[in-house]
């Protein structure tokens, strides 16, 4: 079966009604589908880093021979248990908002793909991304991190310990 054919069954289990003549629809496509495969689910679509973030030509390829298929969400591809909880989390998690996508990916990229620390990750995004605000940022990266990133049982109990005083406070006010 044919690469895009999986593709388009991301899409339509997003809900993604692509229009090829849309710039931004080209963008939220390239991200969700680099996003993909950040995650470990292979589309066969391999992302190098452009201007505005990863990008795959050979998707773009596909875009533009298969339009009235992905305009349609006409595949007979389906996805797996795995796929579509991806597909659950990611629409969840990111919708199919431009800028998120684009910075999460972004540092996905560098995350993943460079095996860039955090910080060296966020640099390289503010390098790349100097048009967007921080807070621009800190959402697009906190979204990636929380699709890209499993928790440990550690990272739980930390977290746990870290915002049990918060949650405390929290009850012992509305008591009063």
């Amino acid at each position: 079966m044919e690469k895009y054919k999986k593709v388009i069954a991301f899409f339509k289990e997003l809900g993604f009604a692509f229009d090829v003549s849309r710039f931004d629809d080209r963008l939220i496509a390239q991200k969700l589908v680099c996003l993909l495969e950040f995650r470990g689910i292979d589309l066969g679509y391999s992302c190098s880093l452009y201007v505005r973030g990863p990008y795959s030509p050979d998707l773009t390829l596909d875009l533009y021979s298969f339009t009235r298929e992905f305009e349609t969400l006409e595949t007979g591809s389906r996805l797996n248990a795995k796929e579509k909880e991806a597909a659950v989390e990611l629409g969840r998690i990111f919708g199919l908002k431009p800028v998120p996508l684009e910075v999460g990916a972004t540092y996905g990229y560098f995350a993943i793909r460079q095996d860039c620390d955090p910080l060296e990750a966020l640099r390289q995004v503010k390098r790349l991304k100097p048009f967007y605000s921080e807070a621009q940022i800190a959402l697009g990266i906190s979204k990636a991190k929380e699709f890209l990133y499993t928790p440990t049982r550690e990272d739980l109990e930390d977290l746990k310990e870290e915002t049990g005083i918060w949650q405390r406070a929290s009850i012992k006010s509305l008591e009063h």
